[in-house]
């Protein structure tokens, strides 16, 4: 077997190659009913909110961006029919954010189209396989997160 770190190189190079198929992939779904992925992203951002709707703020986090640039996302959202906002009753100076029927629509649509993509990419590949590998994705998710690495300058 080779060296551990050169294993360890091509295991996080395998990783960020399926991420990006994974995300051109989920584009792909997403395009067919006019979302980019950060939009579809977004969607489901305001669906977590449930049926009061999410605040911006909340949509930014989940979303790991700024607040304005989260009202970018729901302004855009907001001219295509996706969402709409309303006055948030514990805030007098906030909103809140809500799919539309046509939004959640969409967005239902659109998982659909991923989790048929999903199953057909694993056509074929034994259920032991992939048990191991969302094992080993989870212990290497686990051990990335309880460690840091220190800059040396």
């Amino acid at each position: 077997m080779g060296d551990r770190a050169e294993l360890a190189l091509q295991l996080t190079q395998g990783l960020r190659a399926a991420f990006l198929a994974l995300q051109r992939a989920g584009d792909k779904a997403c395009r067919a009913y006019g979302l980019s992925h950060r939009a579809h992203a977004a969607l489901q951002a305001v669906d977590q909110g449930g049926p009061d709707g999410a605040r911006p703020s909340e949509i930014a986090s989940q979303l790991g961006v700024s607040r304005a640039a989260a009202t970018t996302f729901i302004q855009r959202l907001e001219s295509k029919a996706l969402v709409e906002t309303t006055p948030d009753p514990d805030d007098d100076r906030g909103v809140r954010v809500a799919l539309t029927r046509h939004g959640l629509d969409v967005l239902l649509r659109c998982g659909q189209l991923e989790r048929r993509l999903a199953a057909r990419t694993i056509e074929g590949l034994p259920a032991s396989a992939l048990q191991r590998a969302v094992h080993l994705l989870e212990e290497f998710r686990h051990r990335l997160a309880e460690r840091t690495i220190e800059i040396v300058r």
